[in-house]
Parts: C-alpha cells; sequence; structure tokens
C-alpha cells in the first residue's frame, strides 16, 4: 500500500472512530515556538504552571521523545455541547461538562493505533493527550488543521476553537499535509475586548496569572481579586464565545462527551455541595483536579465579591 493509500486509510478510520478531524505532518524543529515560550516565562505569565519550565528542548524537537518519527498524527475532538446551562447559575467551562477528556480521547487513539498496527505490523506509536512535552497547537496548524488565535487557541475553519488536540507520534511515513493560509482578521479583536480581566494583552499573548480559567483551576492560594468578577467557577469560556469562528457550529456535537447531572444544577445545589458528593458527582471529571476545598473557594470568591459590588 502506497503512503498516500495508507494516509487516506488512517483518516478515514479516525473519522469512524469519532475524530471530528485528523491532519498530518511531520516532526519539525520549532525554534520559533519555544522562544515564544521562553519570552513567556521571562515574564513569569505562566504564573504557577512550572511544567512549562521543563523539557522545552524536547517541545522545541519531539524527534527527542522518538528519534525515528517520521510522522505526527494529529486529531481534533468537537466538544460544543448540545445543551447548555441555565441563565442564572454558576459557569463552568464547556470542557467540564463531561467526563475527564483525557482518558476518553486516549482510548479513542489507543483504537487507532492498534488500527494502524494491523496495517504495519512494524509501526510504533506515542499517544499524547496533553501529557507531552509536545507543542500541540503549533502541530496542529502544520498538520492544515487551523491557526492560532488572537487568544492563543487553535481556530478549526468549521470546528471553531472548542476542540481537544491530541495525536500520535509514529514511526511510520505518512502523506503531510498543506498548513491553512488562514488567520485571524486583522480588525477583529472580540476576543481581546471580552477578557473581563485583560488576561490577553495583546493578540497571541495571555498572561495566565490574570485568566480566571488559571484562577479557578491551577492556582492553589488565594482567589485574585479581579475587578470584573464572573460566575465562573472552573474554567472560563469568553474569550471564545464572542469568536466570529464559534457560530453556527452546532452540527459538530461529539457523542463521546455527554454532560453530566451538575451541568444543570442551580446555584443552591453548588452551594449545597458537599464533600462525599463531591466525590460521587464528580470522580471521573476534570473537577478533581481542582478539587472540593477550591471548588468551594471558587464559589466564596464569587459571592463575596457580588454582595460587596452590590453594597
Amino acid at each position: 500500500m502506497s503512503f498516500t493509500a495508507l494516509t487516506a486509510d488512517i483518516k478515514q478510520k479516525a473519522l469512524e472512530i469519532g475524530f471530528s478531524d485528523i491532519g498530518i505532518t511531520t516532526p519539525q524543529l520549532l525554534v520559533k515556538e519555544s522562544q515564544a515560550l521562553r519570552l513567556v516565562i521571562d515574564k513569569q505569565y505562566h504564573a504557577t504552571l512550572k511544567y512549562l519550565e521543563r523539557n522545552i528542548y524536547i517541545r522545541e524537537d519531539i524527534r527527542k521523545l522518538m528519534p525515528d518519527a517520521k510522522s505526527v498524527i494529529i486529531t481534533l475532538s468537537s466538544y460544543m455541547p448540545q445543551v447548555r446551562q441555565p441563565m442564572h447559575t454558576y459557569k463552568i467551562s464547556f470542557y467540564a461538562y463531561a467526563n475527564d477528556y483525557h482518558y476518553i480521547i486516549k482510548e479513542k487513539l489507543n483504537q487507532l493505533l492498534a488500527y494502524i498496527k494491523e496495517k504495519i505490523p512494524i509501526a510504533q506509536g506515542d499517544i499524547f493527550v496533553d501529557t507531552k512535552p509536545i507543542f500541540e497547537k503549533a502541530y496542529a496548524t502544520l498538520a492544515g488543521l487551523g491557526w492560532m488565535g488572537k487568544n492563543t487557541l487553535l481556530i478549526h475553519p468549521k470546528l471553531g476553537s472548542f476542540v481537544f488536540i491530541a495525536g500520535i507520534l509514529t514511526n511510520i511515513e505518512l502523506e503531510p499535509e498543506q498548513p491553512k493560509t488562514l488567520s485571524c482578521p486583522p480588525n477583529c479583536n472580540l476576543c481581546i475586548e471580552a477578557c473581563p480581566t485583560k488576561a490577553i494583552e495583546k493578540p497571541y499573548m495571555l498572561n495566565a496569572s490574570k485568566c480566571i480559567s488559571y484562577a479557578t483551576i491551577e492556582n492553589k492560594d488565594a482567589y485574585p481579586f479581579f475587578e470584573n468578577p464572573t460566575l465562573f467557577i472552573a474554567g472560563c469560556d469568553i474569550c471564545q464565545l464572542v469568536c466570529p469562528y464559534n457560530q453556527n457550529i452546532t452540527k459538530q456535537y461529539n457523542k463521546w462527551f455527554k454532560a453530566n447531572e451538575y451541568v444543570n444544577w442551580n446555584k443552591e445545589q453548588w452551594v449545597n455541595l458537599r464533600p462525599a458528593d463531591f466525590k460521587r458527582v464528580f470522580k471521573y471529571t476534570v473537577f478533581k483536579r481542582i478539587g472540593y476545598k477550591y471548588l468551594m473557594r471558587n464559589l466564596g470568591w464569587i459571592d463575596n465579591t457580588k454582595k460587596s459590588t452590590n453594597e
């Protein structure tokens, strides 16, 4: 089988498994991206995300992960929800609606890798789902799956930015894509203007220490007192919700990410959540990363801020 035919076969299988899109590229030396990351670190914009300081040399050249790698398979999985939360309740990011995507997507990638090995017995693969030092967004753009938005998120022309990026580094040769020549319109700054904490300091530059998503999930200190509070208690979607490319994509629902019961909770249900119920309800979700203690911190900060604002 030619590598062109094999590539087409693998792509078709990925879509049959349920991935929203797939692209192929080759391992490359990403000097520009590593320099940009070093700038973020120098400015301390990565806050307490110390893992970003490690293995930059691997991010720059992922062949250090797999020396005989010839192809990078990148998959996108849309997580745009079919039903959204009630209007007047605490908000959670769309990606937190369902069970933890890391485990779901890893299982699907294992299915795809097993299929590849059936076709090519000598094939080897290294799966990544936010689990390896890889510039995933950069490789997604190289694989023709979209472009980097001004909010620093990948934007797919049809799926928007509500997508999970994951993939397989493999030793087999596949036909690479050509990157798209698309980009955000020069005069569109909706994501920058909408951010209530001004975390997007300029196009393509995010200061995580100001980001509500970082504050509600990764931050394990006292909640920072932003001047413009929101109702988000787990993540934040504001810069994505205003993006023109995230409008009218309702046909991209993914059955993998079924919304859990808490998506429809009212404020009282959130406030009255007890530790035992937290363990039961959020056992397989990304809320485990936040933890009960810090979820309660987020709730309390929002309520106290709202009260003081109204006084």
